[in-house]
């Protein structure tokens, strides 16, 4: 059954959030519990995405045939994307981009090729997170152009359709992804850095994205889809402190800090 069309809104700053994945009671290995909401909440963040005009993927609004000012994203091609994601998008009457790495798909926790078909065939847009989910900041650039290369080309192989658009894993970019990208056959690149974007923006750099979490609070999440600029800029200065300290402890270093404070966070819950 097709996708019910969202209400058309007049064109203006447009929001993009970035999901990864669901859980319906304890988090399912494999998933991060950070990037990981409840089934329930994801519902309710719908609901009004609904009603404050309605949803799409950035394919849509890219393309031309969206004029949604909210968008959804997922990243990482997590197997909750098809089981709980899909069915209430589908309810909401909101499409999405979902970005995979061709490497993770049909490996346990992840999706596999037939329910990516099912999900391109329900109207949403499958795109590239890169081949292995390694971050593109440790590669070269001929690596980077065949990583990027491959991941497209598989993607539309098994899919069918474009892939026109790139969702750097963890977020990390090497400073000549744009230009690389491009030559790979990419038109944009999403970022993990929060802000809005305006309906026609995107040609030039990467587009911003709000970051969902476990603990996003539902007054936040409003105010990032009403695109209130104290809430996004309150955002974007804590995002500027996370990136300061990935630069000065490298991905590695990084990684153990923050696995280290997730842990001591999961302990006192």
């Amino acid at each position: 059954m097709p996708l019910p069309t969202p209400p058309a809104v007049e064109p203006g700053p447009v929001v993009a959030l970035m999901y990864h994945a669901l859980h319906t009671g304890a988090v399912p290995d494999g998933q991060d519990p950070h990037y990981t909401l409840a089934v329930d909440e994801f519902d309710e963040q719908m609901r009004e995405v609904a009603a404050a005009g309605g949803g799409s993927s950035a394919a849509a609004l890219l393309d031309g045939t969206s004029q949604a000012r909210v968008l959804v994203t997922f990243d990482d091609g997590h197997a909750s994307n098809h089981a709980l994601a899909l069915p209430l998008l589908s309810r909401h009457g909101i499409t999405a981009d979902f970005f995979i790495n061709p490497a993770t798909v049909g490996t346990p926790g992840f999706l596999n090729w037939r329910q990516l078909r099912e999900m391109a065939d329900a109207g949403m847009s499958i795109q590239s997170h890169g081949y292995d989910h390694v971050y593109l900041t440790q590669l070269d650039a001929h690596r980077l152009r065949q990583t990027l290369t491959a991941a497209r080309e598989e993607i539309e192989q098994r899919i069918g359709t474009p892939v026109t658009l790139l969702a750097p894993p963890g977020g990390r970019m090497p400073k000549d992804l744009l230009p690389i990208a491009r030559e790979c056959g990419y038109t944009h690149v999403l970022s993990s850095e929060p802000g809005v974007l305006a309906a026609a923006d995107g040609a030039t750099g990467p587009l911003p994205r709000m970051a969902m979490t476990a603990a996003t609070r539902h007054v936040t999440f409003q105010r990032w889809i009403r695109r209130d600029p104290v809430a996004i800029g309150h955002e974007r200065l804590r995002y500027r402190g996370l990136a300061l300290a990935k630069r000065m402890l490298g991905d590695t270093g990084y990684e153990r800090l923050r696995a280290g404070a997730l842990g001591v966070l999961g302990r006192r819950a």
